[in-house]
């Protein structure tokens, strides 16, 4: 069943600069981006410089929250409809007239892995930016919430224009993010109750879409979301030291984690395992990061 209406066929005959730049832009809805800057809105919280103001470390949660609710929905939807990607074999053959720093960048971007229906992307950007547009108190209401449209609107363009997807793919992706969004932030509300509707997703999906390192994964963040934010019931508001020093053990232990999962490639259970660690660890790390910015501000006064 073809999804196609022409449009995504006649914006890839853009330039290939154009492409370019939407495959930089698109970014901003990719699961490093929106994965960082949630776990930076929680780790530093009231702390964030410029746009900490009014943030608490409950809304910091709900947003890392969110970014796992954006990847289980997604992945959960592409293993149960299995719709496959539009072909887009002009955009991948340009890559060989750019530099090569470019060149490497842009065919992984271009070249979309797995199912197209729904957007990844439209659902993340729409979950996670108007997440944002719901936790932050900087600006007006209607301020932040036209940011979080424009991103959205960017970002779904740029889908579009890299020819991984179709519009129905994007429009669906968005419409469901927008329905999940409202649901969070009205119904749920907390962080416990959004990693208890993550893993019952993410279990649904495996047993509806089979399994895959990615369920694995999606159902690890769950599962250690919903066990360390019922352990935890509240963390207290961040020490601007405290919050840098969390921020810093968080990168480090974050990073090892991923490269652990990526180079050894471990077996489904164990990535779930893994990712279920490496999310508790996460949402526990500012104890531990307010514990030794104390400790060094004693030795410091000393």
């Amino acid at each position: 069943m073809s999804r196609g209406v022409g449009l995504t066929e006649l914006l890839t005959e853009l330039p290939t600069a154009v492409v370019v730049l939407f495959a930089v832009l698109t970014q901003l809805g990719d699961f490093w981006f929106v994965s960082t800057a949630s776990l930076l809105s929680y780790w530093l919280a009231s702390a964030t410089p410029r746009l900490g103001r009014g943030l608490t470390r409950e809304r910091g949660a709900v947003l890392v929250g969110l970014v796992a609710t954006a990847a289980t929905v997604s992945i959960a939807l592409k293993a149960v409809f299995a719709f496959p990607r539009p072909p887009n074999p002009e955009i991948v053959a340009a890559a060989a007239e750019l530099p090569w720093p470019v060149e490497p960048f842009y065919e992984s971007v271009v070249t979309g892995q797995g199912y197209g229906f729904p957007s990844g992307h439209a659902t993340t950007t729409v979950l996670v930016w108007g997440g944002f547009a719901w936790a932050l108190r900087v600006g007006t209401r209607r301020q932040r919430y036209a940011v979080a449209a424009a991103v959205v609107a960017v970002v779904s363009l740029s889908r579009l224009v890299l020819g991984v997807h179709y519009l129905v793919d994007v429009v669906a992706g968005a419409a469901i993010a927008g329905a999940v969004l409202w649901l969070a932030v009205t119904r749920l509300r907390t962080p416990t109750r959004v990693f208890a509707f993550v893993t019952l997703v993410a279990v649904v999906g495996l047993i509806a879409g089979g399994s895959s390192r990615d369920t694995a994964a999606v159902l690890g963040m769950g599962i250690g979301g919903l066990v360390a934010s019922t352990a935890l019931d509240s963390v207290r508001e961040p020490t601007r030291r405290g919050g840098a020093v969390t921020a810093t053990l968080g990168a480090v232990w974050l990073g090892t984690l991923a490269a652990a999962v990526v180079l050894v490639a471990p077996p489904e259970p164990v990535v779930s395992a893994l990712v279920a660690v490496g999310m508790g660890t996460a949402l526990a790390l500012p104890l531990l990061g307010e514990r030794v910015a104390k400790k060094s501000g004693r030795g410091s006064g000393s």
